[in-house]
């Protein structure tokens, strides 16, 4: 599948402006695919989210969807076996469309990386948020703490209490031993 509008290049079959035209050629192939456009269909740019839905694909083909998305094929077939690869940026999260389960968008407005989670619900994986999600590799994401609980520890005692669940955050993840 070519990423580049049908039309756009010039034929080079003309032997005595072989080496203009190709020149030219080199120039829009290199235009076209640094603008990030999604992956042409039938002569027009796809309209989906996601990677696509029918055609018949091989291990390694490359899918842009129309936010940006960015897919590769792991598995070939009809329509054959994605994995997102590059999440897709947007300003605001998508209130409107169809999306995949696990789709990811990066919303660049509020900082988060956010996974679709069905009926246009974004979760959000990492982010600015007060209600991202933190945790270990292997381990459950927790909830950071909110509002007043993230003030500054300005006395013995709450920098004692912040020691105190650091360390006991630690022995339940397995990162260091410790009993009672």
């Amino acid at each position: 599948m070519s990423t580049i509008a049908p039309g756009r290049l010039f034929n080079v079959t003309d032997a005595a402006s072989f080496v203009a035209l190709s020149q030219q050629n080199w120039v829009i192939a290199s235009e076209e695919l640094f603008r990030r456009l999604a992956t042409y269909q039938n002569g027009t740019s796809n309209t989906l989210n996601g990677p696509p839905t029918t055609g018949t694909w091989s291990v390694g083909d490359f899918w842009r969807d129309q936010k940006g998305a960015e897919f590769v094929c792991t598995g070939a077939g009809t329509p054959g076996t994605w994995r997102q690869i590059t999440p897709a940026t947007v300003t605001a999260d998508p209130a409107s469309g169809t999306f995949p389960t696990g789709y990811l968008i990066v919303n660049v407005t509020d900082g988060g990386l956010k996974r679709h989670a069905g009926s246009l619900s974004w979760e959000i994986q990492v982010g600015a948020g007060t209600a991202a999600k933190v945790g270990f590799h292997g381990a459950t994401p927790v909830g950071q703490r909110a509002n007043t609980d993230q003030a500054v520890a300005t006395d013995l005692a709450s920098v004692i209490v912040l020691a105190n669940e650091l360390r006991a955050a630690l022995v339940e993840k397995g990162l260091i031993k410790g009993g009672a």
